[in-house]
């Protein structure tokens, strides 16, 4: 698996963990692109239960969705860290 999808995987295990198998129904991506066509930024917000925990930007859709999945899942080990246990 290359490296550009672990923080995606590593916040769905997370959300397994908490969540069980309903996990997917507690994560939304909301996703906008900016600038010209040449050149565009993407932007990715992930939501848990409709509370952002991580933004992200990049060149594509992957590295934009990566990067904020990266930032949730900081956030998320930090707050449950004393349910990980």
């Amino acid at each position: 698996m290359p490296n550009t999808e672990q923080n995606r995987m590593g916040l769905n295990n997370l959300l397994q963990q908490r969540y069980g198998t309903s996990a997917a129904t507690h994560l939304r991506w909301e996703g906008v692109r900016n600038g010209p066509d040449h050149d565009p930024t993407w932007i990715f917000v992930a939501y848990i239960d409709d509370i952002e925990y991580g933004r992200g930007s990049g060149s594509d859709k992957g590295t934009a969705k990566e990067a904020a999945a990266g930032v949730a899942l900081m956030q998320l080990r930090r707050q449950w860290a004393h349910l990980l246990l």
